[in-house]
């Protein structure tokens, strides 16, 4: 492919406005909460910052690129660039295509993203017993404290943050069958308690949202072995919850939601893991009887 102005590839676009490629990249990022890094959004931020003179189109060296993040909270590496690049390939949102120079020789990079077919979304989907994934270590490590705020380019909109359906209507049965995301708070499986639906509803109405934070809390449950059944830890997760939201209002929030959530209760969960190992371990000392 030959290297030219941004016009020339306009033909490569998926979108229609930039208003409908943001709307796309949000639901990527709600989609994939956990997949960058602090680094790696700062880099995925940029590049789509690039991409909306031609909606969701970018001509761009990476060396261009990277020295446009250098104004954000540091800068960051062309390794963690490429990094980002490899990540967002794989799940199919964006494909990279390289062109060449007339008298030869590799010129710029063509970065084309594509639409996000929400109708086909299977992330959350319902298990008689749900099953606890496992976590990639190397990422979880870094997850509570590396992740971009996945809504800070968000600024206008308030707490009530949820991808807007998009339906296409094309046979009578998209019209009386109603899809996974539709699905309200009613619908959430009877293993998440009654209270935690209760204090998230207000914010995150719909069952898949409620579903996905609930699993959150049994992830990061998992990792401390605890004694003590999640069920008697359902005050701590909506402690956990509300002070997320707090923070979310007064915009303190430097990671995703989804992600400051998690910490603050996996924070939660160690000072609780503390306590039931003294508990548990503490000799049984009669002073009467020494």
């Amino acid at each position: 492919m030959r290297a030219g102005n941004i016009y020339q590839y306009k033909q490569m676009s998926r979108f229609q406005s930039v208003v409908e490629f943001n709307q796309h990249k949000d639901i990527f990022l709600q989609q994939h909460p956990d997949l960058f890094t602090r680094s790696e959004y700062i880099a995925f931020e940029v590049l789509t910052q690039y991409s909306v003179v031609v909606p969701g189109i970018a001509n761009a060296k990476i060396a261009t690129l990277v020295s446009a993040c250098s104004t954000k909270q540091g800068g960051i590496s062309r390794a963690t660039f490429v990094r980002m690049l490899r990540k967002a390939k794989t799940t199919g949102f964006l494909k990279i295509h390289k062109t060449y120079r007339s008298h030869g020789g590799f010129a710029h990079n063509i970065f084309v993203f594509h639409r996000i077919d929400v109708l086909n979304e299977t992330q959350m989907t319902h298990r008689e017993k749900p099953g606890i994934p496992s976590e990639n270590k190397q990422d979880r490590i870094q997850s509570t404290s590396e992740s971009m705020n996945l809504f800070s380019n968000l600024q206008n909109k308030d707490l009530n943050i949820r991808q807007k359906k998009t339906v296409n209507i094309t046979t009578p049965t998209s019209l009386t069958t109603p899809q996974l995301q539709d699905l309200d708070h009613t619908f959430v499986p009877d293993n998440v308690p009654k209270e935690f639906i209760q204090t998230v509803k207000p914010f995150y109405d719909r069952a898949t949202e409620i579903y996905s934070f609930w699993h959150k809390a049994l992830t990061a449950y998992k990792k401390f072995n605890f004694q003590t059944p999640l069920e008697s830890l359902t005050p701590m997760v909506i402690d956990a919850f509300k002070t997320t939201v707090f923070h979310y209002k007064r915009q303190a929030i430097k990671t995703s939601f989804t992600q400051y959530f998690y910490g603050t209760l996996s924070a939660m969960f160690s000072s609780e893991k503390r306590k039931e190992h003294v508990n548990t371990n503490r000799p049984d000392y009669n002073w009467l009887d020494a």
